[in-house]
């Protein structure tokens, strides 16, 4: 027993933090463990249909079982997620978070031991986990989020690729791309490297897991998902349309160089055609690095850490939670040969990504508000210091530049036709009346349904179909068109915003 404990001692501090946090979590609001629970316990019922993507509609829904205080937002999770979820809703929803939790723990520290075994590194660097990741941890525990299982299983697959158990591999990153998508990037790594047999398994798992959900969720919501919602959430579309809070490279490129009357008024460029043009040059320049570093790399940890890396710059949205994914990166800097300058350098960096408070920076004027982005960056330049000579920078600037010309020349500006009503106003508006020169809106927080009364002077209006010819023909939602005074509409629309986030638009008749 004590030759256990001193054998296991380093990781004691990394199971404790997350034990007081687990614990800490049962005080805390549901927050993110609801939209989990609630979509599994809406599949479990047959009820889950396209509704739960619109957050009025979920939330109404959760509110009617007696569920108050809570603002969920089942977008962009996929309907796979439900299903995986179904079997906690058979408890209710704190003991589901805390048992959720409790797994999540054991299977979170159960991985990073096996790293460690795996690659031989000295137990004793556990110890520095707790300090570089400690926001990350709180926050993947106090919101009931799923990075802790993200990690295990992309840890486990990595560990089955190490040693080419291809079915293990594909199960453990079948299920992660499932669950959260964005690690189906791992299929590109398979690609560079010319690994059939091992794609040949991860696209069949997939398969078969897509398959088995179909049989509990039906077709027509991964119908919907596909159509609606992964189009929006691949645009950063998940709430409103500028959130610095994602710190992601797609935001900051948004908010430089597309105007936005109402979001975005301070930007002095308006160019949404060179924001694609950018930020295609930019994905294809990931991916040409990445290939390089596929290709030409003999350090295996090395090439997965730096997918991880692709995976968090390249997603449009990001969050503390994501940062537990970083992990990789460390340990691979912890098996490099790097001199130990270097090395504390890296981890001066690490530590300031996760743990620096977005309240520190965020309200500060652009560019400004975008420091944890700009460190992630400076991580990922001084991270591929060590391939540098592997990569062929003449190829992958040649590539990028000229999917970007491409863009610029083929791509037409997208014609605005509406403008958003109310500045600053709430993030989802569900409902309009006019009346008395008044018009009320009526929107849902975590306090529930709300309602607000602007003045609004007009001498008539009326209903009109959704179908008019008055309305414009984006593939947006839109709800309730009125047309005021036979020359402006006024209608709810999620235009460049989460699906179902309507907010109140209106667009005035030529």
């Amino acid at each position: 027993m004590k030759k256990s404990i001193l054998k296991y001692y380093p990781l004691l501090p990394l199971l404790l933090l997350c034990v007081f946090y687990g614990y800490k979590s049962l005080e805390f609001p549901i927050h993110d463990f609801s939209n989990y629970y609630f979509g599994g316990k809406f599949l479990g019922e047959g009820h889950f249909t396209s509704a739960v993507y619109f957050p009025y509609e979920f939330n109404k829904a959760i509110s009617d079982l007696g569920h108050h205080n809570i603002f969920a937002s089942y977008a962009p999770n996929t309907p796979f997620l439900a299903f995986f979820f179904s079997p906690f809703s058979f408890i209710s929803v704190l003991i589901a978070k805390l048992v959720f939790n409790c797994i999540s723990i054991s299977l979170f520290v159960f991985s990073i031991y096996r790293l460690f075994s795996h690659y031989k590194i000295n137990l004793k660097y556990a110890l520095l986990i707790p300090i570089l990741f400690l926001v990350p941890i709180k926050n993947n525990l106090l919101f009931g989020q799923v990075y802790f299982l993200l990690f295990f299983l992309l840890a486990e697959g990595w560990l089955s690729y190490e040693k080419e158990r291809w079915k293990s591999m594909a199960f453990f990153w079948s299920l992660a791309i499932l669950l959260k998508v964005f690690p189906v990037l791992l299929f590109v790594l398979f690609v560079f490297k010319k690994q059939w047999k091992a794609l040949l398994y991860l696209a069949v798992s997939c398969i078969l897991l897509f398959g088995i959900s179909l049989l509990f969720t039906g077709a027509d919501i991964w119908i919907f998902y596909l159509k609606e919602v992964l189009p929006k959430a691949s645009n950063g579309e998940i709430a409103t349309a500028f959130v610095p809070n994602y710190q992601s490279v797609f935001m900051f490129l948004k908010e430089l160089l597309v105007f936005d009357a109402t979001d975005n008024s301070q930007s002095i460029f308006n160019y949404p055609v060179l924001f694609s043009a950018v930020m295609l040059a930019f994905k294809i320049g990931i991916l040409g690095i990445g290939y390089f570093i596929s290709k030409k790399t003999s350090n295996a940890l090395f090439a997965f850490s730096y997918w991880i890396l692709a995976m968090i710059l390249l997603s449009p949205y990001g969050s503390t939670y994501t940062i537990i994914l970083l992990i990789f990166p460390f340990l691979a800097l912890l098996k490099s040969d790097i001199s130990n300058v270097k090395k504390i350098t890296l981890f001066i960096v690490l530590f300031l990504i996760s743990n620096l408070s977005l309240s520190l920076f965020i309200e500060k004027a652009f560019p400004l508000s975008y420091l944890r982005l700009f460190l992630l960056l400076l991580l990922f330049v001084l991270f591929l210091f060590e391939f540098q000579q592997k990569i062929n920078w003449k190829i992958v600037t040649v590539f990028s530049l000229m999917s970007m010309i491409l863009v610029l020349i083929f791509k037409k500006n997208e014609t605005v036709t509406s403008t958003i009503l109310l500045k600053n106003g709430p993030i989802l508006i569900y409902d309009y009346k006019i009346k008395d020169n008044q018009l009320t809106y009526f929107y849902w927080n975590e306090k529930g349904e709300n309602q607000a009364v602007i003045p609004f002077e007009n001498k008539s209006c009326k209903a009109i179909e959704l179908n008019s010819n008055q309305l414009t023909f984006d593939k947006n939602h839109k709800l309730k068109p009125i047309l005021i005074d036979n020359k402006t509409v006024l209608y709810l629309s999620d235009y460049g915003r989460g699906i179902g986030f309507y907010t109140l638009r209106k667009m005035e008749l030529k």
